[in-house]
């Protein structure tokens, strides 16, 4: 018979035996759950990336619709009130659910208005408007002089500005665009902004359309953008256009506002009650995986359908 020592042995090498096989089989399992953990994770990246971008559809077809409503209503504006202002709430698009939010686009001051050329009176009138805003929002307006540098097509610096001369000292060395700016973000590349000062302007401001010459939407823009279309507009005549709309039928029932009737019939050119551009911004949740996306459509005054003049997803 063996001994009983022996038989220790055989059993604590069983042991082991069964101790290892156990580990293996359990790092086997840890492992097989990353890796469906992470194809699951792939799986709802592209579901989502894939819905975000579809969700543009969505935007579109609100667009749409709001257009259509103005027609059976013979009404042409756009207004907080309208179809297009609503957020759009958990709504079901494939597997996930979809958060969006659209905004008017001509609610807002142009900076591509700075790129005006050939008139040195129209762009002065630019110059100040943009740099109205900035002193309202408490943006030192000097820095206006850098984004005109960097829209105009010239090499030749406005008084506190900067060309490719200042850029090409940088580190990595540049040059100024001397072109429109494509978008928001392109700001940063400009001298004296921060992110910060983009931040505060990103609500009031923007590159849309690229060639400039926009009219705002008085219906939809921010108090301090009424203020900065002329310097006789004061934060009271601004309230009182705020506290009149929506206006539905034409620029001219401006004039029932009392404080911005002879204002306005003056500025005429620079403001209207309706849009054709609009950004809207969208996130798509699938389980556990968020894409967010933004972009910019021109809605056709006619159709209604939109084209996408940027498109981004994050």
């Amino acid at each position: 018979m063996p001994r009983s020592d022996e038989r220790g042995i055989a059993l604590l090498l069983t042991l082991l035996v069964l101790t290892i096989l156990v580990a293996l089989i359990l790092e086997f399992d840890a492992e097989a759950r990353r890796e469906y953990r992470d194809a699951a994770a792939f799986r709802d990246n592209f579901k989502a990336t894939v819905l975000a971008r579809a969700s543009v559809h969505a935007a579109r077809g609100v667009l749409q619709q709001d257009l259509l409503k103005d027609k059976q209503a013979n009404q042409f504006f756009d207004a907080p009130t309208d179809i297009w202002a609503l957020p759009i709430t958990n709504y079901v698009i494939g597997d996930g659910r979809l958060n969006a939010k659209i905004e008017d686009e001509r609610g807002k001051l142009n900076l591509n208005d700075l790129a005006v050329a050939g008139d040195d009176v129209a762009k002065g009138k630019k110059v100040q408007q943009v740099k109205r805003l900035f002193e309202l929002l408490q943006i030192n307006p000097d820095l206006v002089d850098a984004i005109v540098d960097w829209v105009d097509k010239d090499e030749i610096p406005e008084p506190s500005g900067a060309e490719s001369l200042y850029y090409q000292s940088q580190r990595p060395p540049y040059k100024a665009a001397n072109a429109p700016l494509l978008t928001l973000l392109e700001l940063r590349l400009i001298k004296g902004m921060t992110p910060e000062i983009i931040e505060k302007l990103s609500k009031l401001a923007t590159v849309y359309p690229e060639e400039g010459q926009g009219t705002v939407n008085l219906n939809t823009a921010d108090p301090l953008v009424i203020q900065s279309l002329d310097p006789r507009i004061t934060q009271g005549v601004a309230a009182a256009i705020v506290q009149a709309r929506p206006f539905k039928k034409d620029k001219a029932d401006l004039d029932a506002v009392g404080s911005f009737e002879d204002i306005g019939k003056q500025i005429r050119p620079l403001y209207d009650i309706k849009s054709d551009l609009f950004s809207a911004r969208m996130s798509v949740v699938v389980n556990e995986v968020t894409r967010n996306a933004t972009v910019v459509l021109r809605r056709d005054s006619n159709k209604g359908t939109s084209t996408v003049l940027y498109f981004k997803v994050l």
